[in-house]
């Protein structure tokens, strides 16, 4: 493996590039195909390149099935990836929606705290006014059927459904318009959020602030266009657009917030 690979990303991805390398290199001693576990974009994104770097073919899931988190497939040049390959379960999550309402944050906060299911287990959690589903590698399905009985105060049970019923989703926005001084992580924060600088940094001190879902702990990271921003307890934005400066010098920035599911 070419050592130079690991100079192009954050040293928080070192652990993820070495199970990358791991995977690629099963390919290659059994030249068979790999399927991972659910990454995240950005573990994607790493995947692809180091992929590409060694000759091995890569397919994602999302390239049949859009969902947030992804199942790879890295595989010699004879294979032909299906959609079943990846191994993927649409499970409807069935409850009585006559008087409450089951939330992402709700469904999400029970499969990881609750139960523990580990976050690679899973691809997506989808929800509407009526109905409520969760995309999860198919070999775990009793584990989330028989451990998935009540979200928050309300009995569910999981049911396995065709993908030809999979929920239609629209992600929820609000945009807004910012001018700071710098494009540094505590400015930008506190311009959206309307906090003191200081209070921002308490947030990136306090392991509350991700970017492209890596955790970030300096308040001096560099925000840039196309950035996914999580902060605990706030929500979820995205650096959209740099239009540019003002007279006084200050950055005018645009920004989505993404309104909770």
């Amino acid at each position: 493996m070419n050592k130079m690979i690991y100079q192009h990303f954050s040293k928080n991805d070192s652990s993820f590039i070495d199970k990358g390398v791991e995977w690629i290199k099963k390919v290659e001693d059994s030249y068979s195909p790999f399927l991972t576990p659910f990454v995240n974009p950005h573990q994607e994104k790493i995947l692809k390149v180091l992929a590409s770097t060694n000759g091995i073919s890569y397919m994602s899931s999302r390239q049949f099935l859009e969902t947030e988190y992804v199942r790879v497939l890295l595989y010699p040049d004879y294979f032909e990836p299906e959609f079943s390959d990846f191994e993927l379960s649409l499970q409807e999550i069935v409850y009585p929606n006559k008087f409450e309402r089951l939330t992402h944050a709700k469904i999400l906060g029970t499969v990881l705290n609750k139960l523990g299911i580990d976050r690679k287990l899973f691809g997506d959690i989808l929800v509407n006014e009526e109905r409520a589903q969760i995309i999860i590698n198919r070999q775990f399905m009793l584990l989330f059927q028989d451990g998935i009985t009540k979200i928050a105060r309300l009995p569910v049970r999981l049911e396995e459904r065709d993908f030809t019923e999979r929920i239609t989703t629209v992600e929820d926005y609000q945009e807004l318009d910012i001018c700071i001084a710098s494009s540094r992580l505590d400015v930008f924060l506190a311009g959206v959020f309307k906090l003191s600088r200081n209070q921002a940094s308490q947030l990136i001190e306090k392991q509350a602030v991700q970017v492209n879902y890596h955790l970030v702990e300096k308040s001096d990271y560099a925000v840039q266009v196309g950035d996914l921003i999580s902060v605990r307890k706030f929500g979820r934005l995205k650096l959209v657009r740099d239009n540019g400066q003002t007279k006084k010098d200050k950055k005018k920035l645009t920004v989505q917030l993404l309104l909770s599911k």
